[in-house]
């Protein structure tokens, strides 16, 4: 018994392009009219609009088992209802009844757009064998479905089979398993047109594979409207639409793009017929001024005329009274440049040919080479009618002039520099004037640039007779002593600057503490002032000098005083060294030798007074104050 129900239990698979019953996925299979091979939940198919697909739900039976038939069951298959289309069911449309196909019978339909449920399946017969179809369904691409994926597929548990096994009458369920199948609608490369249509009628001898057509329509017709409609729908189309049409040749491109964006162009070439005149020549062409030999086969014409002539007027007339002028190229009244004027006459034939008549007239030039202003740094100078020659003045300062010319002529030209650079005095600058007819006339222009003042106020040299002042030009302040005897210098100098002016001032009456002021002008008047302090000598001895001789006293008394000090210092390190030597003694030598000492010691500081006397003596006797006297001395000591 348990047996049985493994090998029941084994698969019952309902496979509809997605849908299916299985226990061994790859066992089932998917059959459709394009021969597509089976595929597995993975596998993504490409396919074509309008293609085919044909679902096949099998049970498949593994192994041997006992025959069997099915109590019940129900199957639903459901579809992406934008691309697909059901078509038909077990042989059948969809909208029809079901019929029993090898002894099954369905007994309910219940069907949408995007699903088909399946109620009440049963079996009267005997199932046998591996595989066993329990239903077919057939699909149809739409061929307006939008390209990219789809799919035909199974909810998971939505339907159940129940299966009866014969050898005792068991009952086995199977759930469904989700399953679904995969496709990928490709973007169509169909860029062919199904027809073409002028004015909505068909174009003689269109076929979708030929790409260029030649057309004729009548003179009168002035413009088309082209229609063109794609063989696939997904396709995209342009160049159509209302076209004007000249006469003659004229030719419309219709650009077809398939979905997958592959172009395919298909041309009209469409001649309207032109009767029209091609006449577009003069008959007549006459000037108001000038000679012309005019001829209705020569385009190009030459003629002078004197420079006085400003204006000319030009007539003509059409050879054919169906031809035109062209806007602003006809007969007309000309203002003449001097030199060359180019003028045209420009004429349509009715049938659209233009012809061009051409007329250079040679305006003679002016010989005008005068001028009408002239300015120097902006400033103005006034010219005077048959005169060449003009002077100005300017500062030291100003090292460059700008001039500007302007003719009477606008034609004629001047040939100046940008700028003018000057240097001191006279600067002639010649201005040439050339007429529109190349006669030349010169101007010159003399600049006077006034000289430089020099500004050099320093003395080269100076020199005092009698006197060492040692002079520097960049040291403008000396002390001079001289005799009280003298009232007046005798004071030389040299400029640097020749045209330099000198002044001296308070060399008259000469005392002590006057200041003698040499004032040296410069030629742009600047000042420098050299300052001569004057000192006048008393007679006796200087107070300088007595000052450096009192200073040098001080000096030998200090000097003095620390070298006794320094030897009176090394006799008492003698003395030590000898009392050491006698600590060893008995104790009257001691006694002895400290009155010896003590002796010394009146010895030694008698000598010391006797010493600071001689020092203070020496130093009272040479600053001169008094003569010296041993109290004088004592009373130091103290």
């Amino acid at each position: 018994m348990k047996r049985i129900k493994n090998i029941c239990l084994i698969l019952i698979c309902l496979f509809v392009i997605g849908v299916s019953y299985n226990v061994k996925a790859e066992q089932y299979y998917i059959t459709n009219s394009n021969n597509y091979e089976p595929t597995n939940n993975n596998d993504r198919k490409n396919i074509n609009r309008g293609d085919t697909i044909v679902v096949t739900a099998m049970i498949n039976n593994s192994s041997d088992v006992a025959d069997y038939r099915i109590n019940s069951g129900k199957l639903t298959v459901r579809w992406d209802k934008e691309y697909l289309r059901l078509l038909e069911v077990n042989g059948k449309y969809y909208n029809d009844s079901v019929s029993d196909i090898s002894g099954l019978n369905f007994s309910s339909i219940d069907r949408t757009t995007e699903k088909i449920s399946i109620g009440e399946i049963s079996s009267t017969g005997t199932l046998k064998g591996k595989l066993n179809r329990i239903a077919e369904f057939r699909f149809q691409v739409l061929d307006s479905s939008p390209a990219g994926n789809m799919r035909i597929y199974r909810m998971d548990g939505e339907d159940s089979i129940n299966l009866i096994k014969l050898s005792d009458n068991s009952i086995i369920k199977v759930d469904s398993v989700l399953t679904e199948l995969k496709y990928n609608v490709a973007k169509s490369t169909e860029n062919k047109l199904s027809s073409i249509k002028i004015d909505g009628k068909e174009i003689s001898g269109f076929a979708e594979t030929k790409t260029s057509y030649d057309i004729s329509v009548s003179e009168t017709t002035e413009k088309i409207n082209v229609t063109a409609t794609t063989k696939d729908s997904h396709a995209k189309v342009s160049g159509t639409g209302e076209k004007k049409l000249n006469y003659g040749a004229n030719k419309v491109t219709i650009t077809v793009t398939s979905e997958s964006d592959e172009k395919k162009e298909y041309n009209l070439n469409i001649n309207r017929i032109d009767t029209r005149s091609s006449v577009n020549t003069l008959k007549t062409l006459v000037l108001s001024n000038g000679d012309i030999n005019f001829r209705s086969n020569v385009n190009d014409y030459t003629v002078n005329v004197e420079n006085e002539i400003e204006e000319i007027t030009i007539t003509s007339s059409l050879t054919d009274s169906k031809s035109k002028y062209v806007d602003d190229y006809s007969k007309k009244t000309v203002k003449l440049v001097e030199g060359s004027n180019k003028i045209q006459i420009k004429i349509v034939s009715e049938k659209g040919e233009e012809n061009t008549y051409t007329i250079n007239i040679n305006r003679a030039l002016n010989t005008n080479n005068s001028l009408k202003s002239l300015k120097v740094n902006d400033e103005k100078i006034e010219l005077r009618e048959d005169e060449f020659t003009y002077s100005v003045d300017v500062e030291n300062d100003v090292d460059s002039v700008v001039i500007k010319a302007i003719p009477n002529d606008p034609k004629a030209t001047v040939e100046l520099k940008d700028k003018y650079e000057l240097v001191e005095g006279e600067n002639e600058i010649d201005i040439l004037v050339v007429a529109a007819s190349g006669d030349k006339a010169s101007y010159i222009l003399n600049v006077n640039r006034k000289k430089t003042l020099s500004k050099d106020s320093i003395l080269k040299s100076l020199v005092i007779k009698g006197y060492d002042i040692k002079f520097k030009p960049d040291i403008k302040t000396y002390y001079l002593e001289i005799s009280k005897d003298i009232d007046e210098l005798e004071i030389t100098y040299e400029t640097e600057d020749t045209n330099a002016t000198v002044e001296i001032e308070g060399n008259k009456d000469l005392i002590d503490g006057s200041i003698i002021k040499v004032n040296v002008k410069a030629e742009d008047g600047t000042y420098t002032r050299y300052f001569i302090n004057i000192e006048k000598t008393k007679g006796g001895i200087s107070p300088v000098i007595i000052i450096i001789l009192i200073f040098m006293l001080l000096l030998g008394i200090c000097l003095g005083i620390l070298f006794f000090r320094k030897k009176k210092a090394k006799e008492k390190e003698e003395t030590k060294e000898v009392e050491s030597v006698q600590e060893e003694n008995v104790v009257e030598e001691s006694n002895l030798s400290n009155e010896e000492e003590s002796s010394d010691n009146v010895e030694e500081q008698d000598e010391v007074k006797e010493d600071a006397s001689i020092i203070e003596r020496g130093a009272h006797e040479y600053a001169g104050e008094h003569e010296y006297t041993g109290d004088d001395n004592e009373k130091d000591i103290e």
